[in-house]
Protein backbone atom coordinates (compact mmCIF):
# COMPACT_ATOMS: atom_id res chain seq x y z
CA UNK A 1 0.00 0.00 0.00
CA UNK A 2 1.31 2.77 -0.95
CA UNK A 3 -0.26 6.32 0.47
CA UNK A 4 0.81 9.57 1.48
CA UNK A 5 1.16 11.07 4.84
CA UNK A 6 1.77 13.60 7.57
CA UNK A 7 2.15 15.05 11.17
CA UNK A 8 -0.59 16.07 13.78
CA UNK A 9 -1.65 17.88 16.89
CA UNK A 10 -3.59 18.39 20.00
CA UNK A 11 -5.91 19.73 21.99
CA UNK A 12 -8.59 22.42 22.52
CA UNK A 13 -12.08 21.61 24.29
CA UNK A 14 -13.84 23.10 21.28
CA UNK A 15 -16.04 20.52 18.95
CA UNK A 16 -14.43 20.69 15.42
CA UNK A 17 -15.16 17.96 13.39
CA UNK A 18 -17.89 15.42 13.72
CA UNK A 19 -18.67 16.33 17.18
CA UNK A 20 -15.04 15.13 18.21
CA UNK A 21 -12.58 17.71 20.23
CA UNK A 22 -9.43 18.83 18.79
CA UNK A 23 -7.67 16.86 21.28
CA UNK A 24 -9.49 13.59 20.00
CA UNK A 25 -9.22 14.33 16.34
CA UNK A 26 -4.99 14.64 17.22
CA UNK A 27 -5.22 10.92 19.69
CA UNK A 28 -6.71 9.28 16.85
CA UNK A 29 -4.00 10.70 13.98
CA UNK A 30 -1.19 10.13 16.64
CA UNK A 31 -1.82 6.54 17.00
CA UNK A 32 -0.27 6.48 13.97
CA UNK A 33 3.31 7.08 14.81
CA UNK A 34 2.94 6.29 18.85
CA UNK A 35 2.08 3.20 19.03
CA UNK A 36 3.15 3.04 23.07
CA UNK A 37 3.61 4.94 25.75
CA UNK A 38 7.01 4.60 26.15
CA UNK A 39 8.99 2.69 23.23
CA UNK A 40 11.79 3.38 20.93
CA UNK A 41 11.84 4.20 17.45
CA UNK A 42 15.45 3.50 15.05
CA UNK A 43 15.06 5.77 12.05
CA UNK A 44 17.27 6.18 8.85
CA UNK A 45 16.90 9.68 7.52
CA UNK A 46 18.67 9.89 4.09
CA UNK A 47 19.23 13.21 2.21
CA UNK A 48 18.51 14.07 -1.77
CA UNK A 49 19.06 16.25 -4.26
CA UNK A 50 17.92 16.25 -7.39
CA UNK A 51 17.33 11.97 -7.07
CA UNK A 52 21.18 11.87 -5.63
CA UNK A 53 21.90 10.20 -2.30
CA UNK A 54 23.91 13.03 -0.41
CA UNK A 55 23.70 12.08 3.39
CA UNK A 56 22.62 9.17 5.81
CA UNK A 57 22.05 8.91 9.61
CA UNK A 58 20.61 6.34 11.87
CA UNK A 59 18.84 7.76 15.05
CA UNK A 60 17.31 5.88 18.16
CA UNK A 61 14.79 8.11 20.27
CA UNK A 62 13.60 6.63 23.28
CA UNK A 63 10.53 8.00 23.91
CA UNK A 64 8.94 8.46 27.45
CA UNK A 65 5.35 9.88 27.28
CA UNK A 66 4.28 12.96 25.25
CA UNK A 67 7.18 15.57 26.88
CA UNK A 68 10.46 13.58 26.96
CA UNK A 69 12.53 11.92 24.49
CA UNK A 70 16.10 11.19 23.95
CA UNK A 71 17.42 10.83 20.22
CA UNK A 72 20.94 8.76 19.64
CA UNK A 73 22.70 8.98 16.67
CA UNK A 74 23.71 5.44 15.68
CA UNK A 75 25.32 5.97 12.71
CA UNK A 76 26.63 9.20 10.41
CA UNK A 77 28.76 12.36 10.59
CA UNK A 78 28.09 13.12 14.11
CA UNK A 79 27.53 9.75 15.29
CA UNK A 80 27.02 9.66 19.38
CA UNK A 81 25.51 12.97 19.17
CA UNK A 82 22.64 13.25 22.12
CA UNK A 83 19.19 15.27 21.40
CA UNK A 84 17.10 15.59 24.69
CA UNK A 85 13.83 16.84 24.86
CA UNK A 86 12.54 17.36 28.00
CA UNK A 87 9.47 20.05 29.28
CA UNK A 88 9.54 22.13 26.08
CA UNK A 89 13.19 22.36 26.10
CA UNK A 90 15.79 20.89 23.48
CA UNK A 91 19.65 20.31 24.25
CA UNK A 92 21.98 18.60 22.34
CA UNK A 93 25.30 16.80 23.47
CA UNK A 94 28.08 17.13 20.15
CA UNK A 95 30.75 14.02 20.84
CA UNK A 96 33.31 15.10 22.85
CA UNK A 97 31.60 18.00 24.56
CA UNK A 98 31.72 18.60 28.50
CA UNK A 99 27.85 19.75 28.70
CA UNK A 100 24.57 20.12 25.89
CA UNK A 101 23.74 23.33 24.48
CA UNK A 102 20.24 24.17 24.34
CA UNK A 103 19.09 24.36 20.46
CA UNK A 104 15.54 24.52 19.32
CA UNK A 105 13.30 22.48 17.25
CA UNK A 106 13.40 24.07 13.71
CA UNK A 107 16.95 24.08 13.82
CA UNK A 108 18.15 21.21 11.02
CA UNK A 109 19.30 18.35 11.82
CA UNK A 110 20.01 16.61 8.38
CA UNK A 111 18.70 17.65 5.26
CA UNK A 112 15.22 18.69 5.41
CA UNK A 113 14.63 17.16 9.02
CA UNK A 114 14.63 19.40 12.06
CA UNK A 115 15.82 18.75 15.55
CA UNK A 116 12.05 18.44 16.37
CA UNK A 117 11.00 15.99 13.39
CA UNK A 118 12.80 13.16 15.35
CA UNK A 119 12.77 14.22 19.27
CA UNK A 120 8.77 15.20 18.77
CA UNK A 121 6.68 12.43 17.53
CA UNK A 122 3.28 12.84 18.21
CA UNK A 123 1.35 16.02 17.86
CA UNK A 124 -1.88 16.40 20.49
CA UNK A 125 0.28 17.89 23.28
CA UNK A 126 1.50 21.18 20.84
CA UNK A 127 -1.41 21.96 18.24
CA UNK A 128 -4.55 22.46 18.04
CA UNK A 129 -6.80 21.31 15.35
CA UNK A 130 -9.99 22.24 13.64
CA UNK A 131 -11.44 20.96 9.68
CA UNK A 132 -10.74 23.61 6.82
CA UNK A 133 -12.08 21.64 3.63
CA UNK A 134 -12.57 18.78 2.03
CA UNK A 135 -10.33 17.06 -0.61
CA UNK A 136 -9.87 14.25 -2.77
CA UNK A 137 -5.99 13.48 -2.85
CA UNK A 138 -4.73 11.07 -5.15
CA UNK A 139 -8.07 9.92 -5.42
CA UNK A 140 -8.78 9.25 -1.68
CA UNK A 141 -11.22 11.70 -0.06
CA UNK A 142 -9.67 13.40 2.71
CA UNK A 143 -10.06 15.97 5.56
CA UNK A 144 -8.24 19.05 5.00
CA UNK A 145 -7.05 19.95 8.74
CA UNK A 146 -5.32 23.05 10.12
CA UNK A 147 -2.91 22.82 12.84
CA UNK A 148 -1.95 25.67 15.23
CA UNK A 149 0.64 25.52 17.71
CA UNK A 150 -0.29 25.75 21.37
CA UNK A 151 2.90 26.77 22.83
CA UNK A 152 6.23 28.63 21.30
CA UNK A 153 8.14 25.44 21.70
CA UNK A 154 6.17 23.44 18.93
CA UNK A 155 8.39 22.55 15.85
CA UNK A 156 6.01 24.45 13.35
CA UNK A 157 3.81 27.75 13.74
CA UNK A 158 1.01 25.86 11.82
CA UNK A 159 0.67 22.52 9.92
CA UNK A 160 -2.34 21.65 6.82
CA UNK A 161 -2.61 18.05 7.11
CA UNK A 162 -5.11 16.17 4.76
CA UNK A 163 -5.99 12.67 6.75
CA UNK A 164 -7.99 10.10 5.40
CA UNK A 165 -12.43 10.95 5.45
CA UNK A 166 -11.98 6.78 6.48
CA UNK A 167 -9.61 6.50 9.62
CA UNK A 168 -7.92 9.81 10.26
CA UNK A 169 -4.98 8.42 8.43
CA UNK A 170 -2.35 10.99 7.76
CA UNK A 171 -1.52 11.55 3.78
CA UNK A 172 0.37 14.75 3.62
CA UNK A 173 1.47 18.15 5.20
CA UNK A 174 2.58 22.05 4.71
CA UNK A 175 4.10 23.19 7.16
CA UNK A 176 4.52 26.58 7.95
CA UNK A 177 6.72 29.57 10.15
CA UNK A 178 5.54 31.79 12.56
CA UNK A 179 5.76 34.54 9.47
CA UNK A 180 3.24 32.34 7.53
CA UNK A 181 5.84 31.26 5.18
CA UNK A 182 5.60 27.65 4.03
CA UNK A 183 9.16 25.58 5.02
CA UNK A 184 8.70 22.54 3.90
CA UNK A 185 5.84 19.74 2.18
CA UNK A 186 6.17 16.00 3.75
CA UNK A 187 4.40 12.81 2.09
CA UNK A 188 3.09 10.03 4.42
CA UNK A 189 4.14 7.28 1.78
CA UNK A 190 3.70 3.72 3.55
CA UNK A 191 2.63 1.91 6.48
CA UNK A 192 3.25 -1.21 8.16
CA UNK A 193 1.07 -3.48 10.68
CA UNK A 194 1.71 -3.31 13.45
CA UNK A 195 -0.31 -5.29 16.14
CA UNK A 196 -3.32 -5.22 14.46
CA UNK A 197 -3.00 -1.84 12.72
CA UNK A 198 -1.26 0.67 10.71
CA UNK A 199 2.39 2.35 11.92
CA UNK A 200 4.19 4.82 9.77
CA UNK A 201 6.83 3.22 8.06
CA UNK A 202 7.95 6.07 5.59
CA UNK A 203 7.73 9.35 5.09
CA UNK A 204 9.63 11.99 2.76
CA UNK A 205 10.14 15.60 3.28
CA UNK A 206 10.58 18.20 0.57
CA UNK A 207 12.22 21.57 0.84
CA UNK A 208 9.64 23.86 -0.38
CA UNK A 209 12.33 26.37 -1.67
CA UNK A 210 15.11 24.34 -3.11
CA UNK A 211 12.59 21.98 -5.24
CA UNK A 212 15.40 19.61 -5.84
CA UNK A 213 16.03 18.77 -2.19
CA UNK A 214 14.33 16.11 -0.16
CA UNK A 215 14.59 13.89 2.98
CA UNK A 216 13.22 10.38 3.53
CA UNK A 217 12.41 8.79 7.19
CA UNK A 218 12.15 5.36 7.08
CA UNK A 219 11.06 3.74 10.29
CA UNK A 220 13.13 0.58 10.48
CA UNK A 221 12.43 -0.61 14.31
CA UNK A 222 9.82 0.14 17.00
CA UNK A 223 9.04 -1.65 19.65
CA UNK A 224 8.24 -0.81 24.03
CA UNK A 225 11.13 0.45 25.82
CA UNK A 226 11.64 2.03 28.99
CA UNK A 227 14.69 3.86 29.80
CA UNK A 228 15.61 5.31 33.66
CA UNK A 229 14.60 8.73 34.65
CA UNK A 230 18.24 10.00 34.69
CA UNK A 231 18.49 10.04 31.04
CA UNK A 232 16.13 12.34 30.69
CA UNK A 233 18.08 14.68 32.43
CA UNK A 234 20.08 17.54 30.64
CA UNK A 235 22.79 16.89 33.45
CA UNK A 236 23.17 13.86 32.44
CA UNK A 237 23.20 13.71 28.74
CA UNK A 238 26.79 14.62 28.38
CA UNK A 239 27.48 11.00 30.55
CA UNK A 240 24.92 8.76 28.21
CA UNK A 241 27.13 6.19 26.01
CA UNK A 242 23.80 4.44 24.45
CA UNK A 243 21.32 2.03 24.88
Amino acid sequence: MKIKLFLIIIALPVVTLLGQSSGEILERIDKYRVPHENFMARTRITTFQKDKQIDTAVFDAYISGPEKSLVIQKEGKNRDMKILYHEDKLWVSLPGSRRPLRITPIQRLIGQASNGDVARVGWKSDYSAHKSGDEIVDGVSCFKLSLKALKRSSTYAAIDLWVRSSDYLPIKANFYLLSGKLIKRATYDSYKEYRGNPLLQKMTIFDAVRKNASTSFVYELIEPRTVPGKYFNKNYLVHVRGL
